[in-house]
Formats: structure tokens, C-alpha cells, sequence
């Protein structure tokens, strides 16, 4: 009586339980790896996408001031959108926007420059020394200025659109930004 009863005890062995878990270890590795690729991806891809939206908002801004330029001492007739107008392409900008109506831009409060940041780790679009825009490419700012007809003005008297482009990189992927401002404010 005593052999049934044993004899009719059924379980797992050692061997079959050993060989049970080292396939659920698999599997469950399995399962982490292809959970920690699609973190990896989601979040590559989330930096990118905020990086490029962050670009895209801070050439919009840009954009916009230039698009208002206005001449330093229109009081006096003087039609100088850009003072410091140089090498075209340059990869710098200064301009004013009169914002208290005078019809004069005061330097110290309504003049503004956007450049390329030189010093860091990462590049940065500056406007007026404040960063906007990071991630930007060494070299990833440039604006042209151009003629009435699309060619570059060979002055700064014969500039009335700015061709602006920004690249920006996140991890080793580089993004073009580009945009053509016409001047609302040039001429008299």
C-alpha cells in the first residue's frame, strides 16, 4: 500500500525544472532587450524632434525681428537697416527694431544681433549673447543677403531679402532649416 501511494505522486524533476527556467531566462532576456532598443529609439528620436522644433521656433523668431528691421535714425532719413553690413554670406546679423515709436533705434535696448556661439561644448544660435537655439553645427549659421532679384546685394542699400540657413545636430544627424525674409522696412 504504501508503494501506490508513492508511485502515484507525480511532480517535476530537477532536470525539467532546470530547463524550464533557463527558457524563461531566455525569453525574458529576449523581451528586456527588445524593450531597451525601442527606450534607445524613442528617446534618439525624441531628441531629435525636440531639438529640430526648437531650432524651427527660434529661426521663426528671427524671422519675424528681421523681418521688422528697422533704419537706425529713420528721423533723420537715414534708410541703414544693417550697420554692421560685411562679407555676404555672413554668419552674424545685427539689426534694430524701434519699438517705442521715436523713429530712431536706441542701441542699447532696441538693437539686436544673432550669431554663432564660439565657446562650450555645444554651439549655440545667440541672440543678443542669450542662447536660443542649441545643438547648431560649427559653422550652422549663415545669412545672405540678397538683391530685389535673388542675387547677392553687392551693398548694404541694395539689400531687401536675407536668405537665413540653420543646421542643427543631435547625434550625428544634421538638420537644414532655411528661410527667406523679405524687409518690410527698407526704402523710405
Amino acid at each position: 500500500m504504501r508503494d501506490g501511494f508513492l508511485g502515484e505522486e507525480s511532480g517535476f524533476t530537477l532536470p525539467e525544472l532546470m530547463v524550464t527556467m533557463v527558457m524563461m531566462l531566455t525569453v525574458m532576456f529576449a523581451l528586456y532587450s527588445i524593450f531597451d532598443m525601442s527606450i534607445r529609439v524613442f528617446s534618439f528620436g525624441n531628441d531629435r524632434v525636440e531639438a529640430v522644433e526648437n531650432a524651427r521656433l527660434g529661426l521663426e523668431k528671427m524671422e519675424r525681428e528681421l523681418r521688422a528691421a528697422y533704419p537706425y535714425d529713420r528721423a533723420n532719413d537715414d534708410t541703414v537697416l544693417f550697420p554692421s553690413f560685411g562679407p555676404n554670406p555672413s554668419n552674424t546679423v545685427t539689426f534694430g527694431n524701434d519699438l517705442d515709436g521715436n523713429r530712431v533705434v536706441d542701441v542699447s535696448d532696441e538693437q539686436i544681433t544673432y550669431a554663432l556661439s564660439v565657446s562650450g561644448p555645444r554651439r549655440a544660435l545667440l541672440r543678443n549673447g542669450q542662447p536660443t537655439v542649441e545643438f547648431v553645427e560649427p559653422g550652422g549659421l549663415t545669412f545672405e543677403y540678397l538683391d530685389e532679384f535673388g542675387d547677392p546685394a553687392t551693398g548694404e542699400a541694395d539689400a531687401s531679402l536675407v536668405h537665413i540657413e540653420l543646421r542643427v545636430d543631435v547625434h550625428g544627424r544634421t538638420q537644414t532649416l532655411a528661410t527667406n525674409v523679405a524687409l518690410r522696412n527698407r526704402g523710405g
